[in-house]
This record gives C-alpha cells, sequence and structure tokens, in this order.
C-alpha cells in the first residue's frame, strides 16, 4: 500500500521552532515526529511514501533519503507555492496510482492500527474520527451508523488527519490551493460516498509548543 503523508505546512503555530526548520522534524522522545510516523507505516505494511515539501522541504528530503535506509521507497512532491491538503495531493496524483491510498499528517503522532482500514465498493474514502479537542469543540462532521454526515442529529467529531482515499475522489477541475475537506470530503459526504469510525486511542495532533513538549513527556515515559 501507498501512503501519502502530509509534510509542506509551515508549522507557523509552532514558531519561532519552525522559522528555520519543518515542523515534522522537530523531536519528540528522540525522534522527529516524522520518523515516528515512517516507522508505524512500514510495520503496518506499508511500502512505498509520499511526501509533500515546501517549507524548509530540504531538510527533511536530506534526512529521509530514498527511504532505503528505513525499509521504504519515499518519493517526494514538490510545492513552489503552499497547495492546502487538498491541493498538494492533487498535485501528486500521477505519482499515487489508481489503488486507496493512506493519508497521514506528518504532525500527527498515533498508535492507530493504519492496516485496518479499508475501503467498501460504494465509497471513495473512510476517515479515523476523534472527539473533539479543546480547539475544536464543534467539530467538523457526524457519523451516522458508519456513514459521514457533514451536519445531522447526534454527537459531532472531528477528523483526526488520517484516511484511507480512492483517487478517484479527486475532481480534474480542482487546481491550486484548496483544503482536503472542505473541497473534496465534504462534497463527497453529502453523496454518503464517506464511511468513517471513531478511535480512542492515542492520538495527539502537534498544533502548538504545548502539544509538542506534552507528548515528548509522553513519550519519555512509555
Amino acid at each position: 500500500m501507498k501512503a501519502f503523508l502530509l509534510s509542506a505546512g509551515e508549522g507557523k503555530r509552532l514558531l519561532p521552532l519552525t522559522e528555520s526548520k519543518p515542523k515534522s522534524l522537530l523531536k519528540v522522545g528522540g525522534n522527529p515526529l516524522i520518523l515516528w510516523n515512517i516507522e508505524r507505516l512500514i510495520k503496518e505494511g506499508v511500502d512505498e511514501l509520499i511526501v509533500n515539501l515546501f517549507h524548509e522541504g530540504k531538510q527533511i528530503r536530506d534526512f529521509l533519503g530514498d527511504g532505503s535506509r528505513f525499509g521504504i521507497e519515499i518519493n517526494y512532491s514538490y510545492e513552489t507555492e503552499l497547495l492546502g491538503t487538498g491541493g498538494g495531493v492533487g498535485k501528486a496524483l500521477d505519482m499515487i496510482g489508481e489503488e486507496p491510498f493512506l493519508l497521514i499528517s506528518s504532525d500527527v503522532w498515533t498508535d492507530f492500527e493504519f492496516s485496518t482500514l479499508s475501503l467498501t465498493s460504494d465509497v471513495i474514502a473512510h476517515l479515523v474520527l476523534i472527539e473533539n479537542p479543546k480547539n475544536n469543540l464543534e467539530g467538523d462532521l457526524f457519523l451516522e451508523g458508519n456513514i459521514v454526515k457533514p451536519f445531522g442529529p447526534g454527537k459531532n467529531l472531528t477528523f483526526s488527519g488520517i484516511a484511507l482515499i480512492h483517487p478517484s475522489a479527486f475532481q480534474d477541475e480542482l487546481k491550486g490551493y484548496y483544503e482536503l475537506w472542505k473541497e473534496v470530503l465534504l462534497p463527497a459526504s453529502e453523496r454518503g460516498l464517506v464511511t468513517g469510525e471513531v478511535f480512542n486511542g492515542s492520538l495527539v495532533n502537534v498544533n502548538s509548543i504545548d502539544d509538542l513538549e506534552k507528548l515528548d513527556a509522553y513519550l519519555a515515559e512509555e
């Protein structure tokens, strides 16, 4: 299976740490964030990785290389301007191919088992959802059974940044900068083409220096 690791962002909420370093290379538990993800992806059976690069992207490329020293093939999609979570993937569709691919943000740390993800033939994406964090109390979406809805009754949830997506979810007319949820997943969910599951295990989306420090302390105790 291929995985796409979102790693182009500027990490402005972690300034000054990210002034001259990409967020994915910040260390927690002794290793860069991106390496924690790569090691888990390999463990879960991913054999090819695509990483998009923008802010200080050369540092990421120099650290990871072609992936051979980690036991995985790594290819890169270079952005001359930020393309967003949707546009970044859309630019790399030729590299992704025609099979469903795993998507994960490089600033997510988790013990989620990626190998459990699957798509049924009647949907184009499956999302991993979490309980709403303090910085997103209103949530992003609803789950009706296992179908993701943009609105509805019951409890709202937050998209974790982990998904299994079929490339057909990306429309040819979408170019340049666009967001994954608003331009890709939201329209698909309105047509009943997105499923989801709630994950109650460990998952940290590193959005602040406080998040980084708490995760580092947690991993130091492991």
